[in-house]
């Protein structure tokens, strides 16, 4: 989430004509994706408002609704669009947007056993439900098509981060004929972030930003959470992990398979994120957004390299 787009309350007043109206408008900067804005009604009711930028197409709209109303109606507490006479997708400012629940809670930053042991146990209740899902979205963020897309705009880059992208590039060269072709495929939220994962009380209170969310193996999917939430720096954090990851398994199974392929979707993921990260940090400096730090995600990748988490299987 972020702020690229700015708008004032009569862009949007139409919208909102059934609640009465706005009573505030307020931007959020987290994130680096798309805008964003807390809605506050004059009845008192919240919403998020997206308006969605470049990386988003609008072609992908429906699906993530589908995704979102189907991870809802199976017990995940997600945001769900509104639909506002008829509609659930709208146009500001020539650009597409939609009106989402609001949900309760906040991301935590310092982890704890009962914060992990609840992560454990939704993170297996969320994939337990995409496993099941009939929906079907190619991960547009893993292929090496898109990859290819960011290295040749560095093709004639310079600069500090030069030795990182050689890596990066010989990395790949490494892993891109080992994808599986086997593994089972499962609605995936693609960006298990902590700020996209709400708690309450060191419970888990709700999922958000389901903008990445596609058809791909709940492995990718573990991994990217792990490289998010278990690394500080350089160091890895084997304690809180060893609790999340006991009560993910408690009520999932994974075949021997999927589990020989952690450790390569770890890496994968690491340099998917750094991949992107390091492209909006020179070419999407537009907007109010707090880019973060590629270079987390080289040194994860750094880790995976020299060892193997699939030794706590």
């Amino acid at each position: 989430m972020a702020v690229y787009t700015k708008i004032q309350k009569q862009d949007i007043n139409f919208i909102f004509q059934q609640f009465n109206g706005i009573a505030s408008l307020n931007g959020i900067v987290e994130g680096v994706e798309n805008t964003n804005y807390l809605i506050t009604t004059n009845d008192k009711k919240k919403f998020i408002f997206t308006i969605f930028e470049k990386r988003t197409k609008n072609s992908d709209l429906p699906f993530f609704h589908d995704a979102m109303n189907e991870f809802n109606e199976k017990g995940i507490n997600c945001p769900v669009p509104i639909i506002i006479e008829n509609k659930d997708i709208f146009n500001v400012k020539g650009k597409p947007c939609a009106v989402y629940s609001f949900i309760e809670g906040h991301q935590i930053n310092l982890l704890n056993d009962l914060s992990m042991v609840s992560l454990g146990k939704n993170i297996s209740k969320i994939h337990k439900v995409g496993i099941q899902s009939k929906l079907q979205r190619k991960n547009d963020m893993l292929t090496l098509s898109s990859w290819n897309y960011i290295l040749e705009k560095f093709k004639q880059y310079d600069g500090k981060s030069k030795t990182e992208i050689k890596h990066v590039i010989n990395a790949i060269k490494d892993l891109r004929d080992k994808f599986p072709k086997t593994l089972r495929t499962s609605l995936i939220h693609g960006d298990l972030f902590k700020d996209n994962i709400f708690f309450q009380n060191n419970e888990v209170s709700g999922f958000i930003d389901f903008f990445f969310t596609c058809s791909d193996t709940v492995v990718y999917d573990l991994a990217t959470l792990i490289n998010a939430w278990f690394y500080d720096g350089e160091q890895f954090d084997e304690y809180h992990f060893k609790i999340f990851f006991n009560h993910y398994f408690e009520s999932i199974s994974w075949s021997n398979e999927e589990k020989n392929y952690l450790n390569f979707y770890l890496k994968v993921s690491a340099i998917r994120f750094f991949l992107t990260r390091i492209h909006d940090q020179y070419f999407n400096k537009k907007g109010e957004v707090n880019h973060k730090n590629p270079l987390e995600f080289f040194n994860i990748l750094n880790f995976h390299e020299k060892r193997n988490l699939q030794d706590f299987f």
